[in-house]
């Protein structure tokens, strides 16, 4: 993962800013599954849930938190890299031999291909990296966020302009593209595609106005060289249907006016929250805290939209999606409550927790590069979470998003339900481990979690880490979907 954390980082160093994007993420609990607004109760209580300063262990505590992290969905990075291995560029697009109206003719097969997975699979890629410090003083809190998001989405798909050669090229027809490529014989002397297949693109090229002999002689002819060079190494279905789509494109623009685009997007926030915790005792039946947090946040929003053939790779994403920005500042607002238990021994405190985040809806300034992308509103988010200690050295917590958070990227939404369990059998010892998942996204796969804290209450050190079970894409390597590192200071007196 050195590309992504050093793409990242350089980011983050670029301009201060806050978290998660428009995300309920927060500093800390990463690894018992993202679990922490019933049970954060130290300086971190002003970023999870500010009611738990009402339950404040120690008089003072500080901590400092700090993360990288990447998520990969579909495959849209992937397939950016591998239009940047076609190299489209008017000399490669544009011929003048027979044998270079072939090698150009098959790129432009492998392109269609290629739009035609985007605009089945859409997909996306985000890239945050957060910093946290926090102190609480008592029931009070006081803290300075800083953090990333820049994602990429698909835009526009342009399944239309697909045909090869230039704008006064022969290739409009499918006799005119015979011969353009010096197809002479309708014989096969490659078995790319299976009969069906190979059938299907005759077929579609005759349904294109192709005689039977020229659509031979074109599917005949671009199957040999893609069985010869396939430098995005799609599959035998893709290829045999990007030429179906490519045959109904002959008539249209030409692939260098191909309008299929990349939305990049990005959010910087800096956030200082100043939080207060009050706490009501009912007898036998608890305590309630009630808390809330009032946010100064100054945002930069990046956003810009990029033809894909104008894409070198995916790393190039994350360097174009800084070209265009906004800043402004608004104030936030966070309320919460918590209600504790302790009459039932067995299980020790239960602790039911619910929380309010950015309930004045604060908005941000965009810049005009994209329209219709004037603003970015953080919507308000809730969530609800549980924990308990049925043991002096077990705690287990679980959270779940009531609400549905709308994320920096059009159309991709997160709501995460996650649960976790921390060991601490020693004062100065502890590992955790969890899971979380996504419910606003169906293909989504649970991500793992585990953590190590060491050293006592004066001065702990905490490393956690997440990682998705299904792989992705970027910058032409495997990762895992999601994945993500964070490590943290505190101290507690």
């Amino acid at each position: 993962m050195k590309n992504v954390t050093i793409a990242a980082a350089l980011i983050g160093l670029a301009v201060p800013a806050l978290a998660g994007a428009a995300e309920f993420q927060t500093p800390g609990a990463l690894g018992m599954g993202r679990a922490g607004v019933a049970r954060t109760t130290d300086a971190y209580a002003l970023f999870w849930n500010p009611a738990g300063l009402a339950f404040y262990e120690k008089p003072f505590s500080t901590r400092l938190n700090a993360g990288v992290g990447v998520s990969i969905s579909e495959s849209l990075a992937d397939n950016v890299d591998k239009v940047g291995k076609l190299d489209l560029g008017n000399s490669k697009l544009n011929y003048s031999t027979p044998t270079e109206a072939v090698a150009a003719t098959a790129r432009a097969v492998q392109f269609t291909g290629l739009v035609n997975d985007l605009a089945k699979n859409k997909g996306d890629l985000a890239i945050n990296v957060d910093a946290a410090l926090g102190f609480q003083y008592r029931n009070y809190g006081l803290g300075l966020g800083v953090a990333t998001e820049m994602g990429a989405g698909i835009g526009a798909v342009d399944t239309q302009n697909l045909r090869v050669g230039s704008s006064t090229s022969s290739a409009t027809t499918v006799g005119g593209l015979a011969a353009d490529l010096g197809a002479t014989s309708p014989a096969r002397t490659a078995n790319l595609f299976s009969t069906t297949q190979y059938n299907n693109v005759v077929t579609a090229l005759q349904n294109a106005g192709g005689t039977l002999t020229d659509s031979q002689r074109v599917a005949s002819t671009l199957e040999a060289q893609l069985a010869k060079e396939n430098k995005t190494a799609l599959s035998s279905e893709q290829l045999s249907q990007a030429m179906i789509t490519m045959a109904g494109s002959l008539n249209k623009g030409g692939i260098d006016s191909n309008q299929t685009s990349v939305d990049l997007r990005g959010l910087l926030l800096a956030e200082v929250p100043l939080g207060y915790g009050y706490k009501f005792d009912f007898g036998p039946l608890g305590k309630v805290g009630v808390g809330g947090a009032v946010k100064v946040m100054q945002g930069t929003v990046y956003g810009q939209v990029v033809e894909i053939m104008k894409i070198k790779d995916s790393n190039d994403l994350v360097k174009k999606v800084k070209d265009t920005k906004s800043d402004s500042t608004t104030v936030g607002l966070d309320l919460g409550l918590l209600w504790r238990y302790e009459e039932i021994k067995a299980l020790g405190p239960i602790n039911v927790a619910l929380v309010g985040k950015n309930l004045n809806s604060p908005e941000f300034d965009a810049p005009v590069a994209v329209p219709g992308f004037t603003k970015v509103k953080v919507e308000p988010q809730v969530r609800f979470g549980v924990a308990l200690d049925p043991f002096s050295f077990l705690s287990i917590a679980a959270d779940l998003d009531v609400t549905k958070n709308k994320t920096i990227l059009p159309g991709r939404d997160s709501q995460n339900i996650g649960a976790g369990v921390d060991f601490h059998p020693f004062s100065f010892f502890a590992v955790r481990a969890g899971l979380f998942d996504n419910l606003a996204i169906s293909s989504s796969s649970p991500v793992l979690t585990a953590g190590l804290t060491l050293g006592p209450r004066w001065f702990r050190f905490d490393l956690d880490a997440a990682v998705s079970t299904e792989t992705g894409k970027f910058d032409n390597q495997s990762y895992p979907r999601e994945a993500k590192v964070e490590f943290g200071l505190s101290t507690m007196f």
